[in-house]
């Protein structure tokens, strides 16, 4: 497992967002918006290569979306009970989506298996949205995937603040956190402290 940032975008619905490593280094670059016909969200490697794209395809209660990897359609994102429970489809990949709306923390899975989790989280005092991914091949469209589930809850308040907390320490190479457990993560709702540092 991989775990990646990005910086919740709020209502802005637009501009760049770097994704970044739990270790602060710069991966990807995240650009566009969403919420009209033929709207893009799309990521690129640090070379500017566009790596990865979401398309939107409709608009309304049931948007749509299509997916593509490296220039090629591989997925649409539909939302069959317009997103009021967290449930999506992505078809062709047969991935499904399945979350809270309010708290933010949501799973993607491929048949039983999870490939990605998703987390709001708070960041020195600013929110990001936190990927604990576990199917790299498919890390740029899993991006596209979180920035769109961060942008929409922020449309359906009300959104709790993140009770799961990180604390980087920008001035050196090591990556401290702070784990705060979140409500229900566990079955005996126990909280849980974990401090990790890395460096060379």
């Amino acid at each position: 497992m991989r775990r990646f940032y990005l910086k919740s975008q709020g209502l802005e619905n637009k501009g760049a967002t770097i994704v970044s490593d739990e270790k602060h280094n710069s991966k990807y670059l995240l650009v566009g918006k969403w919420g009209i016909k033929n709207d893009a969200l799309s990521v690129y490697d640090l070379n500017g290569k566009l790596v990865s794209e979401l398309k939107q395809v409709s608009v309304g209660k049931l948007p749509k979306f299509e997916l593509f990897l490296q220039g090629t359609k591989v997925g649409t994102v539909t939302t069959p009970i317009g997103f009021i429970r967290g449930f999506l489809l992505v078809h062709n990949l047969h991935w499904w989506i399945a979350g809270d709306t309010v708290t933010c923390h949501f799973k993607v899975f491929h048949g039983i298996s999870t490939i990605l989790e998703i987390n709001r989280v708070q960041i020195n005092g600013s929110a990001y949205i936190e990927l604990n991914v576990f199917d790299q091949e498919h890390l740029p469209l899993l991006i596209c995937l979180a920035a769109i589930l961060d942008r929409w809850i922020q449309k359906r308040p009300p959104l709790r603040e993140p009770k799961l907390v990180r604390t980087w320490k920008i001035n050196s190479d090591a990556t401290s956190y702070n784990n705060f457990l979140k409500e229900n993560l566990h079955e005996n709702n126990q909280s849980f402290h974990c401090r990790h540092s890395s460096g060379d």
